[in-house]
């Protein structure tokens, strides 16, 4: 039977993921649509496995079902990994039609524009979209020089698919555009492979489907949860239950909310009991990290009066969200969103609280600045003073004048000991400011050095407080 998801009357609906992964990429310039897209599907995948949970005893079910919950958000990174993959095959798509000719140019520009409005339209509007795509994209591949574009063998295959043509045509554009991409590491190889792969499975080619997908980049297969999933079902149709049940563990590690598409696919039945045993590992895992995300961030918080009471640093932090003291009680995935919230919020705090205390420590290093140059100054001006007093003695010691006082009337003699006369000056002159500065020092050092003192110790109690930060943020 051919198979069409956008024409329901052709087969029944399907909840794998990959049924509407593409659509979901050409549409990825919308967040919110696809953002609320992929939580409908999650929530269609938990009304289908309400069905698959009969499978399980009455104890088990609830279980599953108060550690799953009802999904109401989605990751951010969820989000945008799919959009970082439709930039991707958007940019490979243009750089590959980049040198045709004009009219192959304006053919391949309007082939992606059709296809990107059959990811928004419905109904029979989605349809005619599709087809328009298809027919400039035959146009385009039936030229000698578009025969060799891997992107639009891809988007042939999937308009092929979303059109319900037989099956054998959409897979023949998935392997041109596998085989044509082979080596350009693409993600329309990855692509190429895994809806190949995927209608391969549709016809029940388990084992081909599995080999298919072996053909993936090892690197690609390292970091996809999504593949992995696939490659279980296919592994589990083909004979290859170990197997199967050593990808589905490394899935919802990685990524539990596929707990809801394993549930929801009959295929999978078999690996229900190993689901509900990750699930449970997975969720008690998951709240105990986010009770200890919500320790820190209740610790976070009260950073001000910590701070105070440890470092006397005075701080004022902006409000912040009410959030519980544990996830003891949450689903997997209300206690994702709290560790994911806590954490994010912890460090915004911390990082904050640093900010201000750093502040607080420039300010207070500064002002041990002054003070110590304060210091220093009035030290070296009286040692300068005292050392000048000493050099003069020294030189009258050494001509054999008196720096006392004389009153010389003759004035032949007055001019002869001008000399004298000028040192005697400037002795009395330098003891005057010595005594200014020692009586300076002994009004003020003490308070100075106190007031240092208090700087520095503000300075040294910051770098604690800050030490204490950085410890809470690590």
């Amino acid at each position: 039977m051919s198979v069409s998801p956008v024409d329901p009357s052709t087969t029944p609906p399907t909840l794998r993921v990959l049924d509407h992964l593409h659509q979901l990429e050409l549409h990825a310039d919308d967040t919110t649509a696809v953002s609320q897209a992929l939580l409908e599907l999650r929530r269609q995948q938990l009304a289908l496995a309400e069905a698959s949970l009969q499978r399980l005893t009455p104890h088990e079910a609830g279980r599953l079902r108060q550690n799953l919950g009802t999904p109401t958000t989605l990751s951010e990174e969820e989000v945008a990994h799919l959009q970082d993959d439709a930039h991707q095959l958007e940019g490979a798509f243009e750089l590959l039609s980049a040198n045709y000719d004009l009219m192959l140019k304006e053919m391949a520009t309007l082939a992606w524009a059709a296809l990107k409005n059959s990811a928004v339209y419905t109904g029979r509007e989605r349809l005619e979209e599709l087809r328009d795509a298809l027919r400039l994209l035959r146009g385009i591949q039936e030229h000698p020089i578009g025969s060799r574009n891997y992107a639009v063998w891809f988007e042939l295959g999937w308009a092929f698919w979303m059109l319900g043509e037989p099956l054998a045509q959409a897979q023949e554009a998935f392997y041109q555009a596998a085989r044509l991409s082979g080596n350009t590491g693409s993600l329309y190889h990855t692509h190429a492979l895994r809806h190949l792969a995927h209608l391969q499975a549709a016809e029940g080619k388990w084992q081909e489907a599995r080999e298919t997908l072996k053909r993936v980049p090892q690197e690609t297969q390292e970091s996809e949860p999504g593949l992995w999933l696939e490659a279980a079902r296919y592994g589990l149709l083909s004979g290859q239950a170990q197997e199967s049940q050593r990808l589905l563990e490394r899935t919802l590690d990685h990524q539990p909310e596929l707990a809801f598409a394993v549930l929801a696919d009959q295929d999978l039945a078999p690996l229900y009991p190993t689901c509900l045993h990750l699930v449970d590992h997975f969720t008690v895992a998951t709240r105990n990290a986010a009770t200890q995300a919500l320790i820190r961030y209740h610790v976070a918080q009260g950073a001000a009066d910590y701070l105070k009471a440890h470092f006397e640093i005075t701080i004022t932090l902006p409000e912040t969200a009410a959030l519980p003291h544990t996830a003891e009680s949450a689903s997997l995935f209300e206690a994702r969103a709290l560790l994911s919230q806590a954490q994010r919020e912890t460090v915004n705090l911390l990082l904050e609280a640093s900010q201000r205390v750093e502040k607080a420590r420039q300010e207070a290093q500064e002002s041990a600045r002054r003070l110590k140059v304060q210091i220093d100054q009035a030290v070296s001006e009286k040692s300068y003073y005292e050392g000048s007093l000493k050099n003069i003695e020294e030189h009258a010691k050494e001509s054999g004048f008196s720096l006392h006082p004389y009153n010389f009337s003759n004035p032949f003699l007055r001019k002869r000991n001008q000399k004298a006369e000028e040192a005697r000056f400037a002795y009395e002159s330098f003891k005057q400011k010595l005594t200014q500065a020692e009586t300076y020092l002994q009004d003020h050092l003490p308070a100075m050095e106190s007031a240092l003192s208090k700087q520095q110790s503000r300075v040294e109690k910051a770098e604690q407080a800050l030490a204490w930060l950085q410890s809470q943020r690590n």
